[in-house]
């Protein structure tokens, strides 16, 4: 018999309808690279982004150059992403192997695996061409995600395979799992306010919606992703600006 699917619908900003996205928010795309530019320049955790170049077309932000780093890029991307009036990013940039040899990447990657917060998993990691595989199991999304974020500040790591497989599970129906993940999403810690609606197959959730910045749809996967039962989400947010504050001008750094 065909799965039924349950679906969850939140108006969390009053509205009972989804109408259609939302044009770009006010500031031409200019405006858009500047602001983009003062933000990554604001940014504590973002030293070296010299390489790193924004081009914008019609809210389409474009991550152009060469970081030292993925988790630089990682983070400009969310950086980026707390700009009212980017509605999706799109990343070119790249990170150079910097002659580090695959055998110094993989002794930095087990050093990494060495801490404290990974003393309960179990998690293998092998390198080719400054690519790192991760497989293994751990016991929670958060795990996972943590591991592929150290390992992507170690130098030389050009791309990282997360194939870790989170041994959670959850016993719970899809209206009861999806009820969970709208739960997260609308709770003091959750992206942002936006329209959600959540619903639920197999082990993959469906988000749709709306939400008022990029950095909110990246978050709201995470958040989901946290839920027991979850192991892949299927994000279909849309960013509309006009569900937040105005945009307003860069301010100089």
């Amino acid at each position: 018999m065909q799965r039924l699917h349950r679906n969850i619908l939140l108006a969390a900003l009053g509205f009972f309808w989804l109408s259609p996205p939302a044009a770009p928010g006010s500031l031409g795309d200019e405006r858009l690279e500047a602001a983009v530019e003062a933000a990554l320049t604001r940014s504590e955790s973002l030293s070296e982004i010299a390489g790193l170049k924004v081009q914008c077309d019609e809210g389409i932000l474009t991550l152009r150059g060469t970081v030292k780093t993925l988790y630089t890029l990682d983070q400009a991307v969310r950086q980026a992403g707390t700009v009212a009036g980017v509605v999706d990013v799109v990343v070119t940039a790249a990170v150079p192997r910097l002659g580090i040899p695959d055998s110094e990447i993989l002794a930095g990657v087990r050093q990494a695996l060495q801490t404290p917060s990974f003393s309960f998993v179990n998690i293998q990691a092998s390198v080719g061409g400054g690519r790192v595989a991760l497989t293994g199991t751990c016991g929670s999304y958060s795990q996972k995600l943590l591991a592929e974020r150290e390992i992507s500040k170690i130098p030389g790591v050009v791309q990282v395979q997360n194939r870790i497989a989170v041994t959670a599970q959850a016993n719970a129906s899809e209206e009861r799992l999806a009820r969970l993940v709208l739960s997260r999403l609308t709770g003091p810690s959750g992206p942002a306010e936006g329209l959600f609606r959540v619903s639920i197959r197999g082990s993959v959730a469906i988000l749709t919606g709306r939400v008022p910045l990029y950095l909110s749809r990246l978050e709201a996967e995470e958040t989901a992703l946290g839920v027991p039962g979850i192991q892949q989400v299927d994000n279909r947010l849309v960013v509309d600006p006009l569900l937040g504050p105005p945009p307003s001008a860069p301010t100089q750094p």
